[in-house]
């Protein structure tokens, strides 16, 4: 039951940002609700599990995406792995840690994207008009991941109220 769940939830968040978010951007960006997903994996994911589920989220993001193939999977598993190695050494509980470290994982995640760009595409750019961009996105991100961690905590609890195997590796 708990896979159908990650399943439903999972389409859903990929539905959202492929289509609803289009309506809503902030200085030219969108907020990367796979990022979010896969940070609150890492943190609140038993052993590897955000090492595995940050691959997945970012490997459908490849695919959904049509542009160059595995940078998404390789910034969100590093991301996955980052927090799943370091959850029990840091607190990411409260207003101000928790987006001070999703906006630390979305600025990592765009300079993975600016360093793919340059390094194995040799893009034409200067990166001086991008920085802008990381950091309005790293804020968007940040602020959007509060009811995001809250919304996917709550769901949790509700599930494991409702069928406490704790399959899926989160206690």
């Amino acid at each position: 039951m708990h896979y159908a769940v990650l399943f439903l939830f999972l389409a859903t968040v990929f539905s959202i940002q492929t289509t609803f978010l289009d309506l809503f951007p902030l200085g030219g960006t969108l907020p990367d609700l796979g990022l979010i997903v896969a940070v609150y994996c890492g943190i609140h994911g038993r052993g590897d599990a955000g090492i595995g589920m940050g691959c997945f989220i970012g490997f459908v993001q490849d695919c959904l995406s049509g542009r160059l193939l595995g940078v998404n999977t390789l910034s969100k598993g590093l991301t996955g792995f980052f927090f799943a190695t370091l959850k029990n050494k840091i607190v990411v509980e409260g207003f101000i840690p928790l987006c001070f470290f999703l906006a630390l994982a979305s600025l990592f995640d765009g300079v993975i994207f600016y360093l793919a760009w340059n390094l194995l595409l040799k893009g034409e750019s200067s990166g001086g008009y991008l920085f802008p961009y990381f950091l309005v996105n790293a804020v968007y991100n940040a602020l959007l991941g509060q009811p995001l961690f809250f919304l996917m905590n709550r769901g949790r609890k509700w599930l494991d109220g409702r069928f406490p195997n704790q399959i899926l590796g989160f206690p």
